[in-house]
């Protein structure tokens, strides 16, 4: 489709509202599209008519696709903010500008007036002043030339303008890496090790080369902190490495990059690693602070990982880079794994598809738990409220977006609804699941294994044959005749057929090729809970195991989801279509702008309709979560409870005269209500 792009000048504002008693703000001016921020002013400090210009990053370019551009509800948000050393922002006031205004604004000035943001103070004063023009190919290399000459500028900075973890002449002045000059490493590139040597071996292990490095990441663990007040099992973590991190210092020219530590939060608890300074790719030695000991108090609880870029700075906030949840229900006994997960800013509902990972993550994870008799019948009480206590603001910060993350769900935004409905659309793989198991019901395709003996008469011998039998659709089967005779049975088999469905998704899962995907099935927690201990060994994954078969597997899963995302994308062309129609009928009508025309507490009228919306969202959200991951066993204990619930609960009912209770109930109401 068509792109547009735009000049934007944010000119000026007047008469800018203060936040702070006794001071003038110090606006600067967000730019807001879809729920991702595009541009940023500089601040002007102390001023209530603050005044950009080139300098102070008034000006920029933006570029959107046309019908990006007209399916947007609010369109482009400007917020102006009042800068906050320390701390957070501030919000003055923000104001819209609609699609059609954009795509008819000529280079005029114009002044929008401030409203408050949806749950902000209203100021009830400031203005901001505009110019919007489509941007010419001078346009275009007048501002790539200056990008290009302001990052020449950028090239060398002082050593004070350093940010992030030291930020100082060590940054700098540290050497992380040479080439060795003797011993078995000669000649090859060698590297500090960090956050320091091994305190055992300090001259043979202060600079190793990446493999060595690589290898001794791997050996055990010494220093183990045990920390936790749960008393059903232990999980034994150590955080191994990084990969991939951005750069969140600059100055990386001279070596001042990444201070990464691993943030992790289960539970009552909180801990994290030590810092490895300045590299892109850090390594947790095995005698750092990297291992950890949480004592479970609940089999459904996860344990949550974030990366922080360091900051020493008192009055700043350690730099969030990406974070990720491990969910432990399958997860088995006395089991050493060696996971890699990728790192995203997202919280629970954020679309991932498309999204680059902001690196990945390498640890080390075992379980020790009590018998799973007694992880089972835990999960008949309540789970209780736990607090962690910090001791100060920045630490929060820390915990918060490690549990979180960095997209606050509960603030109004077209990308937090947008959010909503691509985490719904994504339950098509729950519908492929169950049409699949429904078609194979309906057509007696096989789906469970048995094993026969077959007599083999010349040799008088039996032969063990493995067939694939129908046994779902035999019972399903004998159960719609048995209703249909006798209506009476309808309770028993209703609570009967729950039970069926988690059994029949549990098997259908556990027969996945690939390993890791597979789940505790009914039949491993129904001998757990009569035999009271585990019922397996440890778990054991080969090397690339099923690889074929998983590769054939998910290529036919993503063929469906893709043409049901083609279907999507075009009733989406279907729909820009009608809104360019109905801004051609809003045009025809005359040319003022309503955009801002706002109530109290929002800058766009439909604010008030949609933040209910996105609230009504999230509440679906949170309870389809929870369905879908009992259907699938990802909280297998409550599948299961729920599966053995309810096969008891069809057995009891199967004795009930439900005609004789129903017949009698009905002359009761009928003679105690209306006689």
């Amino acid at each position: 489709g068509e792109e547009l792009t735009f000049l934007i000048d944010i000119c000026s504002g007047t008469d800018i509202p203060r936040s702070d008693i006794g001071k003038n703000s110090d606006p600067m001016v967000s730019v807001w599209f879809n729920g991702v921020k595009i541009h940023q002013t500089d601040y002007i400090p102390n001023t209530e008519d603050p005044i950009w210009t080139l300098r102070r990053s008034s000006l920029f370019l933006w570029k959107v696709p046309a019908i990006d551009l007209f399916k947007s509800e609010d369109c482009l948000i400007f917020e102006v903010e009042d800068f906050d050393l320390g701390s957070s922002s501030t919000s003055l006031g923000a104001f819209n500008v609609s699609a059609k205004t954009l795509y008819h604004w000529n280079g005029e000035r114009r002044e929008f007036a401030l409203k408050s943001l949806l749950g902000e103070k209203d100021f009830g004063k400031g203005k901001v002043a505009l110019r919007v023009r489509r941007a010419t190919e001078d346009d275009i290399d007048f501002m790539e030339k200056y990008e290009r000459s302001k990052n020449k500028k950028r090239e060398v900075p002082t050593l004070l303008q350093l940010k992030g973890g030291k930020g100082t002449i060590a940054s700098v002045t540290t050497v992380y890496k040479k080439k060795a000059k003797e011993g078995p490493d000669q000649g090859k590139e060698i590297y500090l090790v960090r956050p320091g040597p091994d305190p055992k071996r300090k001259d043979s292990t202060t600079w190793l080369t990446k493999e060595k490095i690589e290898e001794e990441s791997m050996a055990e663990s010494r220093n183990w902190i045990d920390i936790g007040s749960g008393n059903l099992g232990k999980i034994f973590l150590e955080i191994i490495g990084c990969d991939g991190l951005p750069n969140m210092d600059t100055g990386g020219a001279f070596g001042n990059k990444t201070d990464a530590f691993v943030s992790i939060v289960h539970e009552d608890c909180m801990a994290r690693t030590d810092v490895i300074a300045d590299t892109l790719s850090p390594r947790f030695m095995p005698w750092s602070q990297r291992a950890f000991i949480f004592n479970v108090m609940r089999t459904s609880s996860q344990l949550f990982l974030a990366v922080f870029d360091s900051d020493s700075n008192p009055f700043s906030q350690h730099d969030f880079i990406g974070r990720v949840s491990v969910d432990l229900s399958n997860f088995r006994n006395n089991t050493v794994y060696i996971l890699i997960y990728n790192l995203y800013k997202t919280a629970k509902c954020e679309p991932r598809r498309g999204a680059a990972p902001l690196g990945s993550i390498k640890i080390r994870l075992r379980l020790e738990l009590e018998d799973e008799r007694t992880l089972l019948l835990s999960n008949f009480e309540l789970p209780a409220s736990v607090y962690v206590n910090v001791e100060s603001k920045k630490d929060f910060n820390v915990i918060h977006k490690t549990v979180v993350g960095n997209v606050d769900l509960k603030r109004y935004g077209l990308g937090n609804i947008n959010s909503y409905v691509n985490e719904l659309w994504s339950y098509l793989v729950v519908y492929y699941f169950l049409e699949d198991a429904f078609v194979g019901l309906l057509l007696w395709r096989g789906r469970s294994n048995l094993t026969l003996p077959v007599p083999l008469i010349p040799s008088f011998t039996v032969q063990w044959k493995h067939l694939t039998f129908p046994l779902h659709s035999i019972a399903a089967f004998l159960t719609v005749i048995s209703v249909v005779e006798n209506p009476d049975l309808l309770p028993s088999v209703s609570f009967g057929c729950i039970g069926w469905l988690l059994v029949a998704t549990s098997e259908k899962r556990s027969k996945n090729p690939n390993p890791w995907i597979r789940s505790k099935s009914f039949g491993y927690f129904l001998l757990s809970l009569i035999l009271g201990k585990h019922t397996t060994g440890p778990q054991s994954i080969e090397p690339n195991e099923n690889v074929d078969a998983i590769e054939a597997n998910s290529t036919s899963w993503m063929k469906r989801v893709k043409d049901a995302e083609e279907k999507a994308n075009q009733r989406a062309i279907e729909y820009a279509k009608e809104q360019e129609e109905y801004w051609s009928e809003i045009e025809s009508l005359g040319d003022g702008d309503i955009s801002t025309k706002a109530g109290l507490f929002t800058i766009d009228p439909t604010r008030v309709y949609l933040y209910p919306v996105q609230e009504w969202l999230g509440i679906i959200c949170d309870i389809l979560r929870v369905v879908r991951n009992v259907i699938v066993w990802e909280e297998p204990h409550y599948s299961f409870i729920i599966a053995f619930g309810s096969f008891i609960l069809a057995f009891v009912l199967y004795f009930l005269p439900w005609g004789y209770l129903i017949k009698w109930t009905l002359r009761v109401v009928a003679w105690v209500i209306f006689g």
